[in-house]
């Protein structure tokens, strides 16, 4: 199972956040971090400490697999996210696109053509 860590100095905001998103609660929490099952993937929200940051804009993104990357990139934005990149239909015919989430965090979404 793959398994995305994003990182926030404000873990229970955080997992508020992606809760809303994903519109499922984790299915783990410790008091460090908090466990999401998205698809066939696993998606971690840990506590910010001085090993690992959010990464911002300037480090590699991880793309996520969605049916609608507008409506998600809509949805990110109404919840406090802020639109980075795209949406934007690609040579392939991808729709992709990338947001930053309120700590931090880059997010890619794509959508098959």
């Amino acid at each position: 199972m793959v398994n995305v860590f994003y990182f926030s100095d404000r873990l229970d905001e955080a997992v508020g956040w992606y809760t809303e998103l994903l519109g499922a609660a984790p299915t783990e929490v410790r008091t460090q971090l908090a466990m999401f099952d998205v698809g066939q993937a696993r998606l971690t929200i840990h506590v910010a400490d001085e090993f690992n940051r959010a990464a911002g804009v300037h480090r590699s993104v991880a793309y996520w697999d969605v049916d609608d990357v507008d409506d998600l990139v809509a949805g990110c934005v109404r919840l406090g996210g802020v639109a980075h990149r795209g949406p934007k239909t690609i040579f392939s015919g991808e729709r992709l696109a990338q947001v930053l989430d309120p700590f931090g965090n880059l997010l890619g979404f794509r959508q098959a053509p």
